[in-house]
């Protein structure tokens, strides 16, 4: 079977990658797209949209998010805004457990459809400056998709998002941080919460905008940084330099420099996420995650503390886990 529409002149994009069913049929191929179906080469992303079982089965959660997008917006009649979660999976954020399955559109027409059993229609009123294109579909801008997160996601959801705006907006590496651009963001924010005073999911929004935080690395650095503060644990300070000799300095992820501590979370992107592994092997990253704590360790003397999704099971278990380590009371 042959993919759906032509490519955009920059490589494969998701959109390249689904098959229509209507493509099929002008093509006289129905007949080899069912084949491939009951083989279980293809499977149905929604109705008339199809993908490679493997390309599926091999895709994140927020790969899918954005893949049911552009299948929904393939078949559409109207061409649809998306939002909340679906948006934020456009705009490159992690959507933490927050992928139910279904697509989230805003309803801006005078005669809203209803929503379904795989697509969730809002009916929010929405700026026309809100509207922004992303990758060739119809979003709302990052602001607006943010408030949204916080509003309608979980604590845990909504904090790893806004955690990654933030380090999108602002981190440039080494260690600098722009406040001011990270400042801006979350005032764009802030001031769309302030104009819906009673929005549902309203307080949960303020919370986690009160403390989020750009330089988080990875969603469960966010969520870990959330239930410290929710359980009363030693603040950490974040990304907290240490010379490491011969003009070499290392960022830890968490540091308490009162207790003589330091943290770092191990999620599997560190080992698996191209951006951050640069070709090596897990082997390879994880020899070289062991020689930076040894010499984090030998600079500060500080004793270091790692955790990885096994400790963020539960609140409970984490908790337990920071008071063997003295970080909670």
């Amino acid at each position: 079977m042959r993919g759906g529409a032509g490519g955009h002149g920059g490589g494969v994009t998701e959109r390249d990658e689904l098959i229509l069913r209507g493509d099929a049929h002008v093509r006289g191929e129905t007949a080899a797209l069912d084949r491939a179906v009951r083989a279980g080469e293809l499977v149905r992303v929604r109705r008339g949209v199809y993908i490679a079982a493997t390309r599926w089965a091999a895709a994140r959660p927020e790969e899918r998010m954005r893949l049911r997008a552009h299948a929904l917006a393939a078949v559409a009649i109207r061409e649809p805004v998306f939002s909340h979660a679906t948006a934020a999976a456009l705009h490159g954020l992690p959507v933490h457990r927050g992928d139910d399955g279904r697509v989230h559109t805003l309803e801006l027409g005078t005669a809203p459809a209803p929503s379904r059993s795989d697509v969730v229609r809002h009916r929010h009123e929405v700026a026309g400056a809100d509207v922004s294109r992303i990758g060739g579909l119809q979003a709302t801008n990052i602001a607006r998709t943010l408030f949204d997160v916080l509003c309608a996601e979980n604590a845990e959801t909504a904090t790893a998002a806004m955690d990654a705006a933030l380090r999108a907006a602002a981190w440039r590496g080494q260690g600098a941080y722009d406040r001011a651009a990270a400042a801006a963001l979350a005032t764009d924010v802030t001031a769309r919460m302030e104009q819906s005073p009673g929005a549902r999911g309203i307080r949960r929004a303020r919370l986690v905008a009160s403390i989020a935080d750009g330089r988080a690395q990875l969603p469960g650095e966010s969520i870990s940084r959330l239930w410290m503060r929710q359980l009363g644990a030693a603040e950490p300070v974040l990304q907290h330099p240490v010379a490491l000799g011969g003009g070499r300095w290392a960022f830890l992820d968490f540091a308490w420099p009162r207790l003589r501590r330091f943290g770092e979370f191990d999620g599997d992107g560190k080992c698996l996420d191209p951006a951050l592994v640069a070709g090596r092997s897990p082997r390879d990253v994880l020899r070289a995650q062991r020689e930076r704590e040894s010499r984090i360790v030998a600079a500060t003397g500080w004793t270091p503390v790692r955790w990885g999704w096994e400790r963020l099971a539960s609140r409970p278990s984490f908790a337990a886990f920071l008071r063997s380590h003295g970080l909670l009371r």
